[in-house]
């Protein structure tokens, strides 16, 4: 294998032993001073964008594993810098999946997104590497960040979690790993900076909403979407299907199994709101876990509770 290209097929279509192999080569490829050029970064775009395209077509968990610890080395070379947030919705996928190391990916490539994301917070008046992502865009991206993982926190919160007093002496977990990027946030986020409320929030209407009534309305928006998308892509499931699996949620495959009920083979940037779609199911349907409501709720009484 002499490419990254060439890695990625073995690690998506080859045995075991050959895929791992794969998987390890594509970092000394990365940094190798070997003459692919350009060839090699519009490949490397290439993987990047189709990326939860293809790994949502996996079914072995090593073969997710080798994918996912693959894609985290050459993510910092995508050319996304204006939507940075473009693979969220499938990282946090990931940051919930059992395997640590699918997490490990994830919790590296979050984090690499919050550096460009903070530099108009830690850096005031200074230019950003890239002109087309403004502060103020930054600033719609952090905060719907920061709610999306507190909803997260809320979800996979366990009362075992309470004798931990240090992140880093917390059991092997996916609660653990989301701690972790949520305290790389903190670290690079100005003290109060997410309380801040000068953003009309247009970006992600989301962060808008502060009431029952509010989730509830666009709970009812979600499940029309989800309605109308089965109806397009002829699938063999329906709404209640998604909801059983969503309730019944046992943290490891289920975002994969709904998402598997629209894949068509559509390309990258249409199967990209397939995953926001879902994403939001997730986030504003009720789950058994957490008593019955939605992360989206609990992340509203948390507020509530504490002002």
């Amino acid at each position: 294998m002499n490419t990254i290209k060439e890695c990625f097929n073995s690690i998506l279509r080859s045995g075991k032993e050959e895929s791992r192999q794969a998987a390890r080569t594509v970092r000394k490829l990365v940094y190798s001073s070997s003459a692919e050029g350009k060839e090699k970064y519009d490949d490397i775009k290439k993987i990047i964008d189709a990326a939860p395209h293809e790994y949502a077509r996996i079914s072995e968990d090593w073969r997710q594993e080798n994918f996912a610890m693959a894609v985290s080395v050459i993510y910092f070379l995508h050319d996304r810098e204006s939507q940075p947030d473009f693979l969220f919705p499938w990282l946090f996928q990931l940051l919930q999946h059992q395997n640590g190391y699918i997490r490990h990916a994830a919790v590296k490539m979050i984090t690499h997104e919050i550096g460009p994301l903070t530099m108009h917070i830690r850096f005031p008046g200074e230019k950003s590497y890239t002109q087309e992502l403004k502060p103020e865009r930054a600033d719609s991206i952090l905060r719907s960040l920061s709610a999306s993982l507190n909803g997260l926190l809320s979800a996979l919160w366990e009362p075992k979690y309470k004798r931990y007093k240090h992140i880093n002496f917390l059991p092997p977990s996916p609660y653990k790993s989301v701690q972790m990027v949520v305290a790389e946030l903190e670290e690079l986020c100005e003290e109060n900076y997410m309380d801040r409320s000068d953003t009309d929030g247009a970006a992600y209407p989301n962060m808008k909403i502060k009431t029952k009534e509010q989730i509830l309305q666009k709970r009812k928006e979600i499940e029309q979407e989800l309605s109308e998308m089965l109806k397009e892509t002829k699938s063999d499931f329906g709404l209640s299907d998604i909801k059983e699996i969503i309730y019944n949620e046992d943290g490891q495959d289920s975002l994969t199994d709904i998402i598997s009920m629209f894949d068509i083979g559509q390309d990258a940037a249409e199967f990209e709101n397939v995953l926001e779609l879902v994403n939001d199911a997730w986030n504003y349907f009720p789950h058994k876990i957490i008593g019955g409501i939605s992360p989206a709720e609990k992340l509203l009484e948390y507020h509530q509770q504490h002002g």
